[in-house]
């Protein structure tokens, strides 16, 4: 119903069969004939394929003509032949090829031959094999010499827009070049040449995600290279074609770059998300690892400092959690009279006449004055200094090198000059918080070098690898089995495959057709006039007659376009009858003015009406995921049960209507399960959590938060639920569970942290609201707070209104809500699950 057929699509590329006349051989006599129906033939005339028509005389007629059954081909054989075959040759032509014998088209044998077998062992068959693999020199004779050409190099060409930063788009020349194991893209101005206004070219290690940004009737492809100006290059092609060509290039050459083209699934631990346009990507920590990790069992990177001056500011993504070493070499000016070496946390922000005041906070300032011949050591909370520390004399001479080693523990920072322990400094402020090291004063730093326990995490240069299908939802956890869900609502178990979607042509394993389908919806408005009635002439400050569901922006049924090509409309325009709210039997519903609360019978005061209108598209591909029968899900949450290999693994889920279930049987060996078993609820729910074992919390409709008791080894289904009261002045709509905490979005854009969560109150006492600072706001355009929150064992990851990916950081169990917010990549997302991550 949405893809094209195969015989379109070969009837489609026949349209270029050759016109010209066909010489054909009978006998010894040569026929020029003009073929009666050129599509009946192929274009393709090359060596190693072998094509033709095969047809039934008496029932094709789009072969055949009636006139044209008298043929002249083959003319001594036409009436045997016509008595043997149901379906003869017109023609065949063929070029070097090798069928399997054991597939054997039933043409393709003569099986009146009973003595095929013998001919095959002829002399004179077995000379002209020999004598055709003779004409092949043996390759091993020339291995000394250099290929004449170089086939590990290579450009791509081709036209397209360019959005460099700006509010418009320039045409331009985009070139992919590949050379041995590296690759650059260069954007030119569009007449190509080496001298341009405008040049922007960036590495291929540079780029981070390669991903489909496109609006309707604009394909578009983001690709995000975070280091660079700008951050985001956003390319428009003419066609979806075009689009697809340069996305498969790129993804190709980028994960080839990684090494990572072609190899099995991801790892358990990987963050799985999903884009506003259904596309999924993965990002898998075990390359990070592998380049991190060393044989101390510690996690190490290296950050050269040379050449850069100070004030100099070094990101640390893994903040001073215990364990952690920093070692920072240098050499101190000769006319240097103070340092400042600073661990900072996050900045505090408090909101004032609707802007935000800024409050420093240090963990620790180490502060050489050789004036003074001291070391000072404070903290600072909020933008106020605590007690400053004296004590241990100038281990720093001026114009000398220095070898400054911080290590965090438990208690305190244990700090050592030239490799003699110098003193230490009792934690104030939670080391997990430190996330940046800030450098000043007249020092030369040479190298700083971090040692931590866990692995190093920079949310801007993970490398988001797509993998095939399309779905709204996806959910993890570290056993291995990940679930999605489609905007239609259908349940997908991913199969451990890759590939699929735009790169079916690349490297592709255990990919399946995979379908989904969503709704255009219009809102149609009126307002009540006393001679007309309802009528679609409102006021001049009413909202557009046809519009989306906010009134705002206008919208009408004959100007909704498709995403893509890929896209196909399935259903006409029709009145949508299940509106919330209710509707009467033309589906109208009612309210006092624009905006306001709608119902479904009309009343005396009710003076505008508006019904909605929807259109149902739906879209074909292919990805590594298995359809988990016909029940519609809402949300999804995967935990398993114990460390073992192949636990069972705890799936609740939502039904369409709002029902809790839980999957029976599912494991690393199952992934599907086998049953669905319904749990009793009081009300509606609109999202679910399961941590580990025990811990199972959901969102009602209505806001409230609720909490599953009596989950044991043997009864994973629980008992009954327990009503938490959601913050003041707003409702819940999406929860997130994990050893973690307990985290949820409500309806105002914050983000809820449940505290005091013990295993006496597993429900904890209140929540703590998060606002959205300036960091976060300032992400991605027309940011207003969070929309998605997902939480794994020591992490908690977010997705901004704006698209934005962002880990809270300074996590720890002083400060379980963190401290501030480590800023990823505005990819357009949607949804993300870190529960298989640490």
């Amino acid at each position: 119903m949405i893809e094209q057929s195969n015989l379109a699509e070969f009837e489609e590329q026949s349209r270029s069969a050759p016109l010209a006349p066909t010489s054909l051989p009978a006998g010894d006599c040569k026929y020029e004939v003009q073929p009666k129906n050129p599509k009946a033939w192929s274009p393709v005339h090359s060596v190693g394929s072998i094509v033709g028509t095969e047809a039934h005389p008496e029932t094709d007629e789009s072969v055949w003509s009636e006139s044209s059954r008298d043929s002249c081909i083959f003319t001594e054989d036409e009436e045997l032949g016509w008595a043997e075959y149901d379906a003869p040759w017109s023609w065949v032509e063929a070029g070097t090829c090798l069928p399997e014998l054991n597939q054997l088209p039933n043409w393709f044998s003569d099986s009146s031959c009973g003595a095929m077998q013998e001919e095959f062992e002829h002399p004179w068959r077995n000379k002209i094999l020999d004598d055709l693999k003779a004409r092949v020199p043996n390759k091993e004779l020339f291995d000394i010499y250099e290929p004449a050409v170089d086939v590990t190099s290579w450009m791509h060409k081709g036209e397209a827009r360019v959005n460099l930063g700006g509010i418009s788009f320039l045409d331009c020349i985009l070139q992919l070049e590949w050379i041995q194991t590296t690759g650059t893209v260069t954007i030119l101005n569009s007449d190509g040449a080496t001298t341009m206004v405008a040049e922007h070219s960036f590495a291929l290690s540079d780029i981070t995600c390669v991903q489909l940004n496109s609006e309707p009737g604009s394909p578009r492809l983001a690709i995000h290279t975070p280091r660079n100006y700008p951050a985001i290059v956003i390319l428009q092609f003419s066609s979806d074609a075009l689009l697809e060509e340069w996305q498969t290039h790129l993804a190709s050459t980028c994960e080839k770059l990684r090494d990572i083209q072609g190899k099995c699934k991801p790892s358990d631990d990987s963050i799985w998300a999903v884009t506003k346009l259904g596309d999924i990507f993965v990002w898998d920590p075990s390359n990070l690892e592998s380049h991190q990790l060393r044989e101390d069992d510690f996690y190490i990177q290296k950050f050269d400092l040379s050449g850069k001056e100070c004030p100099i500011k070094v990101a640390l993504h893994v903040g001073c959690a215990p364990g952690t070493i920093l070692t920072l070499t240098g050499c101190i000016g000769d006319e240097a009279n103070r340092l400042s070496i600073n661990l900072e946390a996050p900045i505090t922000y408090k909101s004032k006449h609707k802007a935000f005041a800024e409050l420093e906070n240090v963990c620790l300032h180490i502060n050489p004055r050789f004036f003074d011949n001291a070391v000072i050591r404070n903290s600072m909370s909020e933008g106020k200094w605590d007690a400053e520390e004296r004590e241990g004399g100038m281990p720093f001479l001026k114009g000398q090198e220095f070898r400054l080693l911080i290590q965090s523990t438990e208690d305190a920072f244990q700090i050592s000059v030239n490799d003699k322990e110098f003193t230490r400094f009792r934690h104030r402020l939670s080391p997990h918080s430190a996330c940046i090291l800030h450098l000043s004063g007249k020092m030369q730093p040479f190298k700083l070098v971090i040692k931590s326990p866990v692995i190093i995490v920079d949310p801007l240069e993970l490398f988001w690898r797509q993998i095939g299908g399309h779905l709204r939802r996806i959910e993890t956890c570290n056993a291995g089995v990940t679930w999605g869900i489609g905007c239609d609502h259908t349940a997908w178990v991913y199969t451990g495959g890759w590939g699929g979607g735009v790169l079916a042509n690349l490297d592709s394993h255990n990919v399946q057709p995979m379908t989904d389908s969503q709704d255009y919806r219009v809102y149609e408005n009126q307002r009540w006039n006393p001679v007309t009635g309802y009528t679609a002439s409102g006021l001049p400050t009413d909202r557009h007659m046809w519009s989306d569901v906010t009134g705002r922006q206008k919208r009408l049924k004959d100007q909704v376009k498709l995403l893509s090509a890929r896209w196909q409309w399935v259903s006409d325009w029709m009145v949508d009858f299940h509106v919330p709210g209710g509707v009467d039997r033309e589906g109208w519903q009612y309210a006092v003015d624009f905006p306001a609360s709608y119902h479904a019978n009309k009343q005396f005061t009710d003076l505008v009406r508006r019904r909605r209108w929807y259109r149902r598209c739906a879209i074909a591909t292919t990805g590594p995921w298995q359809e988990l029968g016909h029940t519609k899900l809402l949300d999804v949450s995967l935990e398993p049960t114990n460390d073992e290999a192949d636990a069972p693994v705890a799936v609740w889920a939502l039904a369409s209507g709002g029902q809790a279930m839980f999957r029976v049987g599912t494991s690393r060996s199952n992934p599907l399960g086998h049953i669905w078993e319904h749990i009793t609820t009081d009300q509606p729910l609109g999202s679910i959590s399961c941590g580990p074992f025990s811990q199972v919390w959901a969102t009602g409709k209505k806001g409230c938060a609720y909490f599953r008791v009596g989950i044991k080894e043997d009864k994973l289904q629980g008992e009954r639920w327990i009503c938490v009261e959601p913050p003041g002045g707003a409702q819940l709509k999406q929860i997130a569970v994990n050893a973690v905490g307990i985290w949820a979005v409500d309806t105002l854009g914050r983000l809820n942290v449940r505290k005091e969560v013990t295993s006496m109150f597993p429900e904890g006492t209140h929540w703590q609201s998060i606002v959205a600072d300036p960091p976060v706001l300032n992400a991605a355009p027309h940011t207003k707070g969070f929309k998605h929150v997902s939480v794994g064992k020591t992490e908690v990851w977010a997705i901004t209104d704006g698209g934005t990916v962002i880990r809270r950081i300074g996590i720890s169990a002083s400060n379980p809500a963190g401290s501030g917010w480590d800023v990823g990549i505005a990819g357009n997302w949607q949804h993300i699950s870190i529960k298989g991550f640490r």
